[in-house]
């Protein structure tokens, strides 16, 4: 692989042994995929920082980079971690886990990063053509569909050790001529945010391995509703990347490039309508929204309708988690707060999903996230449903 001679002196350990061994791992990956050189990134975006993710060995690979002299080369943000400091009914979570996940969180924050977010995007949006290097699937979805920056769909280790060194390996999507579709799908026009989500998630179940260019989208649809699109992709594909006809910069340059010859299938409604259907339920010990978390403009009124169908027994729930982050202001959180039921809460940087939840008796969640909704069983322990009063 050809180096810059800056690379080579952090190859030769100019930079330090941390920055040394950081560069020689993200050289042999990038060797591994076929990268003939490494592209300077503006922004990296780490995952997998949940304790009961990561256990005790990513405590010790987090806490020794940090405990070095290195320091992250470039705008770094993380995935949200572990609700630890979140009771259920007033159950808790036991000492020594709340006290290894702030370990983690402390690590991150002395090696540089800025917020713990699953939506980087609202606290530093790339722009077209920006090369980064995230490791989160929705976030790098929206990255590469959304605003045409350029990354791939990074392990949370590489990201990290990308952050050090501030370059990526070239290829993927950070390669022009492989951002392109495999085969097109044609979608039901979506009527609310959870058949958004679904129509996405069963997209990625057509075939997980491929690039879809997505036709039937309409225009000005909500952005929410495209990031819950994406979420769900992200949840049952492989894949960094989904083209959406009218909405993804890249087929702007792609018109004359898709060939006549690509696949072509077609989602239905009645698709959509039989998995709601089928994973629908309105109750359950909690209801989960922020999954991807919740931007400024929509935290208003998910938190109105959440204390709204709580009050009202529209929706069974023993207690709402509403999910957001750092991007909130202090001030929007106490007006919403004062819409407050004391068993909705508000929630800021964390992420339940990647909390084992049946540790403080939860064993069933109600979500209106695809994603969600698809992981939680896995990660959370719970019985997991789809909700669709919120929306």
């Amino acid at each position: 692989m050809y180096l810059s001679r800056e690379e080579e002196m952090m190859w030769n350990g100019e930079f330090g042994d941390i920055i040394e061994r950081a560069i020689k791992a993200v050289v042999r990956y990038g060797e591994l995929m076929g990268a003939d050189r490494l592209v300077k990134i503006s922004h990296a975006h780490v995952s997998g920082i949940s304790i009961f993710n990561i256990g005790d060995a990513g405590l010790s690979f987090i806490e020794d980079v940090a405990e070095g002299n290195a320091r992250f080369r470039v705008y770094t943000t993380a995935n949200p971690y572990a609700a630890v400091d979140t009771t259920f009914e007033g159950r808790a979570f036991n000492d020594v886990i709340v006290a290894k996940q702030r370990r983690i969180i402390e690590s991150l924050r002395k090696l540089g990063a800025t917020a713990f977010t699953c939506a980087p995007y609202y606290v530093r949006r790339p722009g077209l053509g920006e090369h980064l290097a995230w490791a989160e699937s929705n976030a790098v979805l929206y990255a590469n569909s959304v605003v045409g920056a350029m990354t791939n769909r990074e392990g949370g280790p590489i990201a990290l050790l990308e952050a050090l060194i501030g370059r990526a390996p070239n290829y993927g999507m950070h390669l022009r001529d492989r951002r392109v579709p495999d085969y097109i799908v044609n979608v039901p026009k979506p009527s609310n945010y959870v058949e958004a989500a679904v129509i996405g998630y069963l997209i990625g179940r057509l075939n997980p391995t491929q690039t879809p260019l997505v036709r039937g989208v309409p225009k000005g649809i909500p952005e929410d509703w495209v990031r819950a699109m994406l979420a769900g992709f992200g949840a049952s594909s492989h894949q960094p990347l989904m083209l959406i006809d009218g909405i993804s910069p890249d087929l702007k340059h792609l018109k004359c490039l898709i060939p006549e010859s690509l696949e072509r299938v077609s989602l239905e409604e009645r698709n959509i309508r039989e998995f709601i259907k089928d994973h629908e339920c309105s109750t359950a010990d909690l209801l989960v929204a922020g999954c991807p978390h919740l931007s400024p403009n929509e935290l208003p009124e998910i938190v109105a309708r959440a204390v709204s169908v709580i009050r009202s027994g529209k929706v069974r729930a023993r207690e709402c988690w509403i999910i957001t982050g750092d991007f909130v202001s202090d001030s929007m959180l106490k007006r919403v707060g004062a819409l407050g039921d004391s068993r909705v809460k508000i929630l800021k940087n964390v992420c339940p999903v990647v909390t084992r939840l049946n540790e403080i008796g939860v064993n069933s969640v109600c979500t209106d996230s695809a994603k969600a909704l698809h992981y939680m069983p896995k990660l959370a322990g719970v019985n997991a449903y789809l909700l669709t009063s919120l929306r």
